[in-house]
């Protein structure tokens, strides 16, 4: 697909993934829709990418709130008619050993990970579908795809993100619309400001990625119109495949590299 004059809506986007996905989307010519609760930071981001010649739309958003998606998804069609395709960015994590964990974050993790990516996804599905035409992307992780300490309710999101898309995948075949399922390992984002360094296992030094490598990856699967999952890194894939065919050998290792 080429970017230019393609719709684009990005949640989470006023800083880490969002944001760099949004830079670069706008440098390949795209039209970009900036949702995130920051009405500050997105106002600054538009203006930069775009906002005074119509290039770039800032809608204030709290995707845990259906008024905001709704509001987000008609003022898009309002402004341009269509959306060609909708990033779920927006989510956080917080990192905690099971049994000291708090129901309340496991709440709000739903509600904005899970929920938040669910309502986007519904208000934006209908046109698109109409259409035939279109794009859904999710960003989950390698923890949806892999259990890791201290991650078990952050872990419980994506892991139901994956299964979200992985069902879209099938359900959309032959609709015109794709899905696109993003799992990148661990980078120094805001994702962190919830996220205590210290409680990250010690094999996530080898899932590293930047948040330009997620940025460029994610583009690179909207420019292909990707229908399918993206991991990021590539060499995880090889752990992912011990992982799922000797489950009991991989949760030896994680126990040694806590």
């Amino acid at each position: 697909m080429d970017l230019r004059d393609k719709v684009i809506v990005i949640t989470g986007a006023s800083s880490g993934f969002g944001e760099a996905i949004a830079r670069c989307c706008a440098d390949a010519g795209a039209i970009v829709v900036l949702a995130a609760r920051s009405a500050e930071k997105l106002d600054q981001l538009a203006g930069e990418l775009g906002a005074a010649t119509g290039r770039a739309l800032a809608v204030p958003t709290d995707v845990a709130n259906a008024a905001d998606v709704e509001r987000l998804a008609a003022r898009t069609l309002e402004r341009f008619g269509r959306a060609d395709v909708l990033v779920n960015n927006a989510g956080f994590g917080v990192l905690d050993r099971f049994a000291d964990a708090r129901i309340a974050d496991l709440q709000e993790m739903i509600d904005v990970n899970l929920y938040g990516t669910t309502r986007c996804t519904q208000a934006f599905l209908p046109d698109m579908l109409r259409r035939r035409s279109g794009q859904i992307v999710i960003m989950a992780s390698l923890s949806g795809l892999m259990a890791s300490l201290n991650m078990a309710f952050y872990t419980a999101t994506k892991f139901a993100l994956v299964g979200i898309a992985q069902t879209l995948m099938l359900e959309l075949a032959g609709s015109g619309v794709r899905c696109a399922l993003i799992c990148p390992g661990v980078a120094m984002t805001g994702f962190q400001s919830r996220a205590d360094l210290r409680k990250y296992s010690r094999i996530t030094s080898i899932v590293r990625v930047s948040t330009a490598q997620v940025a460029q990856a994610t583009v690179h699967a909207i420019a292909k119109g990707t229908n399918g999952e993206v991991i990021i890194p590539w060499r995880v894939r090889l752990l992912l495949t011990i992982s799922s065919a000797f489950p009991s050998l991989a949760r030896a290792v994680m126990r040694i590299v806590r």
